[in-house]
């Protein structure tokens, strides 16, 4: 891996570091900017910069999110933060000692996400140029989303980890909460390749869509598997 150098008298929590194929995302962003310039008459080049320098600090922003909200938990200690193929991702060590710490840190990064967006909002009301109002939007669009789709209930994404802590602390036991998940995910499962298959059939468009989530998905947490295996 290669680690990332601190910009300026920045001093980050934690190392961060480019994992195999940490470069796509600020790629992927860069050119989902780019093509959003293309489209509204926009600088090409200026809005790929914003992507790769805007979208990079959400993805940092939401993990250190994450590292924070650890910091103030028992058993459990933050090691690094990790850009790979499909996202970023915060390391740590330890176990949590409750369900209740662990949706803490959990709910924090998509709630930094969410933070952000809001944050970000009053400036669009402002009398900025055209321009960077555009701009801008997609900035408070690509958080939001980031918010969102963490919160999806499917392993490794925070939603899963709120999930679970919830029911943990419900049940009392992390590994009833886990056992009562895994039961009703295969139920899941089983409904998501039916509907999937029937969208496929009647909007192909949609079907691959979500065909594509959910393969996604699945990579994410086998990359995940495979990082912790290897740390």
């Amino acid at each position: 891996m290669r680690r990332l150098a601190n910009p300026g008298s920045i001093q980050l929590p934690v190392p961060v570091t480019i994992g195999r194929g940490g470069f796509v995302p600020p790629l992927v962003l860069g050119a989902l900017f780019g093509g959003f310039g293309l489209e509204v008459g926009l600088q090409v080049a200026l809005a790929t910069v914003i992507g790769v320098t805007a979208g990079t600090a959400s993805l940092l922003v939401h993990e250190l999110a994450h590292v924070r909200a650890a910091r103030a938990v028992a058993g459990i200690r933050a090691v690094g933060i990790s850009l790979f193929w499909l996202g970023a991702g915060a390391s740590f060590e330890g176990a949590y000692r409750s369900g209740r710490d662990q949706v803490r840190v959990a709910a924090a990064g998509p709630l930094a996400s969410f933070g952000v967006a809001a944050a970000l909002l009053p400036i669009l009301l402002t009398p900025i140029p055209e321009t960077a109002k555009k701009l801008l939007f997609v900035v408070v669009l690509l958080n939001v989303v980031l918010a969102v789709a963490n919160l999806i209930p499917a392993s490794p994404m925070d939603g899963y980890r709120i999930v679970t802590g919830l029911l943990w602390s419900a049940l009392g036991s992390e590994r009833s909460a886990r056992n009562l998940i895994r039961r009703v995910a295969k139920v899941w499962v089983g409904v998501e390749v039916v509907a999937t298959a029937a969208v496929l059939v009647e909007r192909p468009l949609l079907g691959a869509f979500m065909a594509i989530v959910g393969v996604s998905l699945f990579g994410q947490k086998l990359a995940v598997r495979s990082r912790s295996a290897h740390s």
